[in-house]
């Protein structure tokens, strides 16, 4: 009897840890889509309430930006089951990630999601060394800004998790003026914004639509963006421009208060405002944030020096 109950846990303790047989086919055929740069494949891999849910765009927006940001992927290795699916550590030329995988009784992903994968590196840098001011004149709201996840939403994300979201407010604490259906009633909509201080223009995207407010645009994350590159090896990430209003290029050198563009509505953004972190390296799944203090500002009208805004802080340049 003790015998048959050792045998018997075995077996459950096998099942509980062990890969399915279908799962690994299903993971091959999506190494060998993913590095062939198949899109399509993939998303004929997908059970059709997730082709709805994740579109075909979005699909190849995630597919190509981790394949340009971690290469292909060189190996997989099961770590466990969960109750609907597995999984896996992807081990990409680049970095890791985690992937979680749910299959349907016909063996096509219900459910397919990249998770950080456990990584005990730290951030190259803890806070900026180089000295910043505010990117915008006025005064402005801070949305979301903070260590905890009340004061900032960001903190989630490694390699956002100090970011600001900035918000130009009107009279009585308003965002926007008229209905709100339009962006040109926000604000925020079409402030000039500037380079917070001496730096390297090292990437910009264009081209992207303003949404209306009240709809994102998933597909394309940060919207129009400028990563300005410090000295001191700081990528300072501006994200939702509007659209045509960038005015700099890759490569080009800017100072301190410089204009970049305007604020805008486009990718991931419901309605205009600025979101602006650091990170510690130029891939931006693999590097970490780093805390943002300024140098000078005056925060709910107080000078202060060397301050990170926290969550609703009204802040604005010294006179």
């Amino acid at each position: 009897m003790k015998k048959l109950l050792v045998y018997a846990l075995f077996i459950i303790t096998s099942t509980l840890f062990a890969q399915s047989e279908r799962y690994e086919e299903a993971l091959s055929t999506f190494k060998d889509h993913y590095n062939q740069g198949n899109v399509a494949g993939i998303f004929n891999m997908m059970e059709p309430s997730m082709q709805e849910n994740i579109s075909f765009e979005k699909t190849a927006y995630i597919i190509n930006t981790f394949r340009k940001n971690l290469g292909s992927i060189s190996s997989y290795e099961f770590l466990k089951k969960e109750r609907f699916g597995e999984i896996y550590l992807i081990v990409f030329e680049k970095g890791k990630q985690n992937l979680r995988v749910v299959l349907n009784s016909n063996d096509k992903f219900g459910r397919l999601k990249f998770l950080p994968a456990e990584d005990t590196a730290e951030a190259k840098l803890e806070r900026n060394i180089t000295k910043l001011q505010l990117p915008f004149k006025g005064q402005w709201s801070t949305v979301w800004g903070g260590d905890t996840k009340p004061q900032n939403h960001h903190i989630i994300s490694r390699n956002q998790k100090n970011a600001f979201d900035f918000l130009k407010l009107g009279k009585n604490n308003q965002r926007y003026e008229r209905s709100g259906t339009r962006n040109e009633d926000y604000f925020a909509f079409g402030q000039p914004l500037f380079a917070v201080c001496d730096a390297e223009v090292f990437k910009v995207i264009e081209g992207v639509e303003d949404n209306k407010p009240g709809a994102t645009n998933p597909a394309k994350l940060t919207g129009n963006t400028v990563i300005l590159k410090t000295k001191n090896e700081e990528y300072i990430v501006y994200a939702h421009f509007e659209n045509g209003t960038i005015k700099v290029k890759e490569g080009e050198t800017v100072t301190q208060g410089q204009y970049l563009g305007n604020c805008g509505n486009s990718g991931n953004s419901s309605e205009p405002h600025l979101h602006l972190h650091i990170q510690d390296g130029p891939n931006s799944i693999t590097s970490i944030g780093v805390k943002c203090y300024f140098d000078s500002l005056m925060v709910n009208e107080a000078l202060q020096t060397d301050y990170s805004p926290i969550r609703l802080d009204k802040v604005s340049r010294p006179k």
